[in-house]
């Protein structure tokens, strides 16, 4: 019986692996296939860890005395194995990054902890303080609010940032997301506010990105309260908003530098890398309420790609070469046409073996990216001021 039960465990873990090296994309299971991939991909040591530690706790209950079992174990190993050849890549990540900075000339910052990786979910980070639910605007009879994080021993005026979370314009939330780029950030003496702002169905674009001008300019108000530099306020953002931060960035004047994670760049989906769910179930009722086919205009109206001449700050792009939402060529794209357009220091950074919101744990990619991130902003507000 501890055979087969072994074997079934062992089953299910080596689909796992399986949708990790190749995650479905169809109009229904792209979503939760994307789920089980990211938390495959970013805690694989775990996972084999604890892979290794079922299978023992199975032998030492007679499951290899069978069959079953023994195939079993076979399954686990080999699944083992292939997970961590997935994540060799992240091995990388460094280098990659490294490059990066080096071709863009950036500064030198402080590295975050390695410690951290023993625990991957992030938390308030010692020496960062945070202000929870800071509300900045109200609208359509909701209170929007932010969380302000800052770092202790930091006088004087400090740059700032605002983050904004990612859930494809109709979940998430300020406490889930941009976690380990608020702390670092905070560490290293800047004021970042992590900001919530109204979500779709509820909200029609460009609702979100009102908000999110309003987060900005509420900050820039209340500088003298928070110790921020009036004259540089970031922004930065993943996935759903990395496209919010992009249009904010784009259509208006507020902000002094961009970072954005993992983005959607294109609500027209011209480049085919989306699935028909994209346009048909989440863009059109949802997000902008309209049809492609009718009302085209509203479509690139919203759309990075699009507005790329009007790029005018720096803007640094980081993206997963196995990201499954947002897939790698379109972020590659809009890098291309913003160096095309903008005078300003544009990077892009790809990184290997990594999946859509590969910044949301502690990992290797994650202290790469945000590294990075890090050195990217602090250089663009030394060559500023």
């Amino acid at each position: 019986m501890a055979g087969w039960l072994f074997l079934l465990v062992s089953l299910a873990g080596t689909a796992i692996v399986i949708n990790a090296a190749k995650p479905l994309r169809g109009p229904i299971s792209i979503v939760p296939s994307w789920v089980l991939a990211f938390l495959t991909l970013d805690l694989a040591l775990f996972h084999i860890g604890l892979a290794l530690l079922v299978a023992g706790g199975f032998a030492l209950f007679g499951a290899l005395d069978a069959w079953p079992g023994k195939l079993a174990l076979l399954l686990t190993l080999a699944s083992s194995a292939v997970l961590l050849v997935l994540w060799l890549p992240s091995l990388r990540a460094g280098s990659v990054t490294d490059a990066v900075a080096a071709e863009l000339e950036l500064d030198e910052v402080e590295r975050i902890p390695r410690r951290l990786l023993l625990r991957p979910i992030p938390r308030v980070r010692d020496g960062v303080s945070v202000l929870r639910d800071v509300p900045f605007a109200r609208r359509d009879g909701r209170v929007l609010d932010m969380d302000i994080y800052h770092g202790s021993g930091h006088a004087g005026r400090r740059p700032g940032l605002v983050f904004l979370h990612g859930g494809g314009w109709v979940l998430g939330d300020k406490r889930e997301q941009g976690l380990p780029l608020c702390n670092h950030l905070a560490s290293l003496g800047w004021v970042c506010a992590n900001a919530n702002y109204r979500l779709s169905p509820g909200a029609t674009y460009p609702d979100h990105v009102d908000d999110a001008t309003s987060a900005v300019a509420w900050l820039r108000e209340q500088s003298d309260d928070y110790g921020v530099d009036p004259d540089f306020i970031a922004i930065a953002g993943n996935s759903a908003g990395a496209h919010i931060a992009a249009m904010t960035a784009l259509t208006g004047d507020s902000v002094q530098a961009i970072v954005t994670f993992y983005g959607v760049y294109d609500l027209t989906n011209r480049l085919g890398v989306h699935g028909s769910a994209f346009l048909k179930r989440l863009i059109g009722p949802y997000v902008l309420k309209a049809f492609l086919d009718s009302e085209p205009e509203r479509f690139h109206a919203a759309s990075p790609m699009d507005h790329v001449e009007r790029a005018s700050i720096p803007w640094l792009i980081l993206q997963g070469d196995r990201d499954s939402l947002t897939p790698v060529p379109e972020a590659r794209e809009f890098a291309r046409r913003l160096r095309e357009h903008s005078k300003h220091a544009v990077g892009y950074a790809e990184l290997p073996g990594a999946q859509h919101a590969f910044d949301i744990y502690y990992s290797l990619r994650t202290f790469a990216a945000v590294e990075l991130a890090a050195r990217f902003l602090v250089t663009a507000y030394r060559r500023i001021r």
